[in-house]
């Protein structure tokens, strides 16, 4: 069983900047290097912006329920991290029917769902070590004491 080091509140904040900080980074350099380095800081911002809310959303859970192991944890911030691509990815749906006025029919889910599946796997691939990171900073082992 896992719990927060001590003291907690502490611990939480820095973990969220620290794996907040490599979510950044990962993004950048991403961005960068996929030709993009004009939008690269931009998009940075939004990706982190969208990463602080599962960051947190993990971090409660693990106060109302701490994990079990590492493992768990991990993917406790990667479930959160997909919630929230979820939602990111219904919004931008929305967007393109009401706000842009686009047609709603077969093509225009197919092509939706092709191109924000591999947009979702993306993301959570570049949520992994900000996941891994956070659980490491935030958690410890819980001491067992006998007798």
């Amino acid at each position: 069983m896992l719990e927060y080091r001590k003291p907690p509140i502490r611990w939480m904040i820095i973990a969220g900047i620290v794996a907040l900080c490599l979510h950044g980074m990962a993004w950048f350099v991403t961005r960068f290097l996929a030709g993009d380095g004009a939008a690269a800081w931009g998009e940075t911002q939004r990706q982190m912006a969208l990463a602080v809310a599962w960051m947190v959303c993990a971090l409660v859970l693990w106060m109302i329920n701490p994990p079990v192991s590492r493992l768990h944890a991990t993917l406790s911030v990667l479930l959160c991290a997909l919630f929230v691509i979820l939602l990111g990815s219904a919004a931008a749906l929305v967007k393109i029917v009401y706000v842009e006025g686009a047609q709603l029919n077969s093509q225009l889910l197919s092509s939706f769902a092709l191109l924000g599946g591999i947009l979702m796997l993306s993301q959570l691939a570049l949520a992994v070590p900000s996941a891994i990171a956070l659980q490491m900073v935030a958690l410890v082992r819980r001491q067992v004491t006998l007798g």
